[in-house]
């Protein structure tokens, strides 16, 4: 999946959302559930050059795409949104296999988790170095291409 989109590198974050399973209960206290359901609309072009001799919209195919990410069960999330990262443009996209703690419990259980990888500029040093970091933690995502809006 990451393939197909060339691991989403040249897009950028269009949409995030992070939605709570906390709820209050009917005795007014309230449920804690420790995971949170995200959402992320990435805008991304895939760069699939037709064979063509010029270089116009028509010579992308599929471009100006948003796929939307749907990730459940989310945990240790952590978003660094700074402006040393210019437009939040994403240079790679990962996933890696790994353990976590599990919701509640002292257990662990397997999981995987989201790494973006995005440019930092360094004032003091009047260049950007590449910063790879992990967003979170969840146990299962769906991704889906979204229907191409002219002008989007």
């Amino acid at each position: 999946m990451l393939d197909y989109f060339n691991g989403f590198h040249d897009g950028f974050i269009k949409r995030f959302a992070i939605a709570s399973k906390d709820e209050i209960d009917k005795d007014f206290g309230h449920t804690c559930m420790e995971t949170f359901d995200v959402t992320i609309d990435f805008a991304h072009f895939n760069y699939n050059f037709k064979q063509t001799t010029s270089f116009d919209e028509t010579s992308m195919a599929p471009y100006n795409q948003v796929i939307r990410a749907a990730f459940h069960n989310v945990q240790d999330l952590f978003c660094d949104f700074s402006s040393g990262f210019r437009g939040n443009t994403i240079s790679s996209l990962r996933i890696h296999p790994m353990n976590r703690r599990r919701a509640g419990s002292t257990a662990t259980e397997s999981c995987l988790a989201l790494y973006v990888a995005r440019h930092y500029y360094l004032d003091a040093h009047q260049r950007s170095e590449l910063r790879e970091s992990q967003v979170f933690t969840f146990s299962d995502a769906v991704f889906r291409e979204q229907p191409h809006q002219s002008g989007a």
